[in-house]
């Protein structure tokens, strides 16, 4: 059949079948439209609906909750270190914290004496030597460990100290320990000081006449002195450290001695040194590490003699101190 035939004979139908079908699907959409309005209107007048809230699995289970706390007590990860819990009221471990507190209202140590403090801007450079009960020196810097307690800081005129936790402070000259107080010697009726020795020609000398008469210059440098007067001085440190100071003098990021300051008339220059030396070595031991620097003042108690080598004025002085 020819289909242009077809078209033309059968187009009343064609026209009315493709109207039918355009009216069915847009009444379809429509009530569709009209549906979901109405849905939407009801659901926003109706009183809301509360969910019922999931029990907790707690409420459900007769068991316990789970909980680590066997398995800490069992550790069965290391057979050899045992429970990871700590014992029922043990303290807990590791050193307690002191930061908060200030070092100045420690309590005084119970024992030992500081005698020597030498303190420096860095502190790798500060040490101090310490007096046992029994007459031992020994010199501790900071984090060392004398007599089973650790040197937590120096400072000019005082040393902490750190044991088991707690904190205590040496200051310099004084003697530790609760019964020092009862051994304090009774006030006795003021008498005037006797006048200092003078030492220098022309010039006034802080050094006790007990220790200047028991010196003699030989030449300008080199000195005898008595070992009796050399043990006041070991004895009285503050002859030396309340007159004198040491820096560490750096150059090229290396140091290269001890800059001394040194007032005039004390100890220091009577034995022949001047303010502004750098002092390098003492008896052939360097000055230039601190572990040296500790290690030739413990020898100097001992030594016969003391060879000090000084920069001064830019040249190289050799100083000679003879102990008789």
């Amino acid at each position: 059949m020819n289909p242009d035939a077809f078209v033309k004979r059968g187009f009343a139908f064609i026209l009315g079948g493709m109207v039918a079908v355009s009216a069915y699907f847009q009444a379809s959409g429509i009530s569709h439209l009209i549906a979901h309005q109405v849905a939407r209107d009801g659901a926003a007048s109706a009183p809301p609906v509360t969910e019922p809230v999931a029990a907790p699995l707690s409420a459900l289970s007769e068991d316990p909750a789970p909980s680590a706390a066997p398995i800490l007590a069992r550790n069965p990860f290391d057979s050899t270190t045992g429970p990871l819990e700590p014992p029922p009221g043990a303290a807990p471990a590791g050193p307690a914290d002191l930061s908060h507190l200030d070092p100045y209202l420690a309590p005084p140590c119970d024992r030992g004496r500081v005698v020597l403090i030498a303190v420096s801007e860095d502190p790798e450079w500060s040490f101090a030597a310490f007096e046992s009960e029994g007459g031992r020196t020994a010199l501790g810097r900071r984090g060392g460990e004398i007599d089973g307690r650790k040197v937590e800081g120096i400072a000019w005129d005082r040393v902490w100290m750190t044991s088991g936790g707690a904190r205590c402070q040496m200051e310099l000259g004084k003697k530790g320990g609760a019964g020092d107080k009862k051994k304090e010697p009774e006030p006795q009726p003021a008498v005037p000081s006797p006048p200092r020795a003078t030492y220098r020609p022309g010039g006034r000398s802080d050094v006790p006449p007990e220790i200047a008469s028991r010196m003699q210059r030989v030449s300008d440098t080199e000195i005898d002195i008595d070992r009796s007067a050399a043990q006041k001085i070991f004895e009285q440190p503050e002859l030396v450290t309340q007159t004198s100071a040491a820096i560490p003098e750096m150059r090229d990021n290396k140091v290269v001695g001890l800059k001394m300051t040194i007032k005039p008339g004390s100890m220091l220059e009577s034995l022949g040194l001047q303010s502004g030396d750098l002092v390098q070595s003492i008896n052939g031991i360097d000055l230039t590490d601190p572990q040296k620097a500790m290690l030739a003042y413990s020898r100097m108690r001992s030594d016969r003699s003391l060879s000090v080598v000084v920069e001064r004025d830019g040249r190289p002085t050799r100083l000679r101190v003879n102990i008789r």
